[in-house]
């Protein structure tokens, strides 16, 4: 069980009220509902979560004290521009604090994953709610920081950054919960999306990528400012992805990535 007095004294202030939880369906959920209560800024930080939540609908395995499971709650009254950047952005802070925490290096699959030694290690979800006059934004963070074993269905894929230790786990939450406070407040930041594209997996890889049902091909060229990829097809065309799933293609066979 995470240390509160440690994370509460290494975390910012204005992070709001902090909640921790042996085991809980999942911390996005708690989130959510704190904020159809009204909540101000707050952090959920668990053990173990039962009904992890990735994007598109798919679960997150979250295994009891070999990982980190978190959610900030974020009142906000930010432009929309501004919010699209957020899971960017996220990516970027979690990073840092991997690296700072742990000395692991990590690269950045578009949109929100992270990867340690070509294995899925980090996943982000963000998400918003609209609470009656107030809007929210959620994000979720999972990192498998011990786990060493996964599900069938996700064992080709998921992997670990390898650090045991409670304390260590610790460091990593609060710091995690450090740089995404530290990134919230600079989201305007262009120098975030310059370091969104120097540690970016996909750049100048061809991928596979599905729109319509329709799978198609190129080669991931640049991310916007807004976070867009943008993908060059074998016939010199520029599609332009906002969202989604890609795929790496790897000597003619795809190594799919999974968001």
């Amino acid at each position: 069980m995470y240390d509160k007095d440690f994370i509460k004294a290494h975390i910012p202030h204005g992070a709001g009220e902090l909640f921790l939880y042996g085991e809980i369906d999942s911390t996005n959920n708690e989130a959510r509902r704190l904020a159809l209560q009204g909540s101000g800024a707050a952090v959920f930080l668990a053990d173990k979560q039962l009904s992890g939540r990735g994007r598109m609908g798919r679960s997150f395995y979250s295994p009891e004290g070999t990982g980190i499971y978190l959610s900030l709650l974020l009142p906000t009254d930010r432009k929309a521009e501004e919010l699209l950047l957020i899971t960017s952005a996220a990516a970027v802070a979690i990073r840092r604090a991997i690296l700072a925490a742990t000395g692991r290096e990590t690269g950045i699959k578009w949109v929100n994953d992270l990867y340690y030694k070509e294995r899925k290690v980090c996943g982000i979800l963000c998400e918003s709610v609209q609470a009656e006059e107030r809007r929210y934004i959620i994000v979720g963070v999972g990192i498998n920081l011990s786990t060493e074993v996964f599900p069938d269905e996700i064992s080709s894929v998921a992997g670990s950054l390898g650090v045991l230790g409670e304390d260590k786990r610790g460091e990593l939450a609060a710091l995690c919960i450090t740089e995404l406070h530290r990134i919230w407040r600079n989201i305007s930041d262009g120098s975030i999306m310059e370091e969104y594209r120097r540690y970016s997996t996909v750049l100048g890889k061809e991928i596979a990528y599905t729109e319509n049902g329709a799978a198609y091909y190129g080669v991931a060229e640049n991310i916007d400012e807004r976070g867009r990829l943008y993908v060059r097809d074998g016939q010199g065309g520029v599609h332009i992805l906002a969202s989604g799933e890609i795929s790496l293609r790897m000597q003619n066979a795809e190594c799919k990535m999974q968001n």
